[in-house]
């Protein structure tokens, strides 16, 4: 829940003992444990200082290991905000929401929200909207604070939960990364919670190549940094990567224009499952570096 106070305005960890250990002992160790075993794809070198990174946001038992591979990609940059870009799934309306809350709570403590950067997107234009309800409702940026607290405790906040998917939309919020955040994007991270592709609940062998076939070109997508592309997938199947909204904009945005996409790891949900009922997800990380830099 929104708890509001005379001294700060508090957004309440809502999959708290859900999606990750409620206590903060048990996800102090668990988060731990999942940093020390992030191994890369490309075992030949280690990603550091990513200036942004694709993360899944399922729970901890299902892409924890792929989370983690992510953000520490981005250790070793001296980071003074964390931009999380996630997408709002119940969103019905384009529009990009700001929270109103001043910390982002998990039971590691609470995460200041840089309230400076919320005003300045507020000034981006008429699609940028400041409540609370959508963060209450939403769990793609508080899957990502168990790592940010762990790997950058001093780093500020600014979350960003972006609605359907347009092509407006995209190009607004593109157009506002590169003028908020141009002057101090070396020590800004940007984060896209998302996960990859998903297939029906049953998964059968047709749906599951279909959805394979689809996580790949939404890969080759972002390697080309073909954003409109994104959004082509997007607009061809609702399947498609919640966060590709999100991706294309970073994508589009003078920020990822000198950005090059390694895949650091995947997987799918297939071995997490409790039956075969339950929906098939992929997931991916990804670590960004300027072209040039990559493996």
């Amino acid at each position: 829940m929104i708890e509001s106070s005379e001294k700060r305005k508090l957004r309440e960890a809502t999959v708290a003992g859900i999606f990750y250990p409620e206590e903060a002992d048990a996800l102090n160790a668990e988060v731990d444990r999942l940093l020390a075993q992030a191994e890369p794809l490309f075992a030949e070198r280690q990603v550091r200082r990513a200036r942004a990174i694709f993360s899944p946001h399922a729970s901890l038992g299902y892409s924890g290991d792929l989370a983690a591979l992510a953000w520490k990609a981005a250790t070793g940059a001296a980071l003074t905000q964390i931009v999380i870009l996630s997408p709002y799934h119940r969103a019905e309306t384009s529009l990009v929401y700001l929270p109103e809350a001043e910390y982002f709570e998990t039971p590691l403590g609470a995460v200041p929200v840089d309230l400076g950067s919320i005003e300045e997107l507020l000034e981006c234009g008429t699609l940028f909207t400041r409540t609370d309800i959508p963060h209450f409702e939403e769990h793609g940026i508080e899957m990502q604070l168990p790592f940010m607290q762990k790997l950058f405790p001093r780093a500020t906040l600014v979350p960003i939960l972006v609605g359907k998917t347009t092509k407006p939309l995209v190009r607004a919020l593109a157009s506002a990364l590169g003028i908020v955040f141009s002057e101090r994007a070396e020590e800004t991270l940007f984060v896209v919670s998302s996960d990859l592709a998903s297939c029906g609940r049953r998964g059968s062998a047709e749906t599951r190549a279909e959805a394979e076939e689809r996580a790949e070109r939404i890969l080759e997508c972002i390697a080309q940094r073909d954003w409109r592309g994104l959004l082509a997938e997007h607009d061809h199947d609702a399947l498609s990567a919640c966060g590709d909204g999100a991706m294309a904009a970073l994508l589009a945005s003078p920020l990822g224009a000198e950005l090059e996409g390694l895949v650091l790891g995947r997987h799918d949900s297939a071995a997490y499952r409790e039956s075969e009922e339950e929906r098939l997800v992929f997931y991916a990380a990804l670590a960004f570096v300027p072209r040039g830099e990559g493996l």
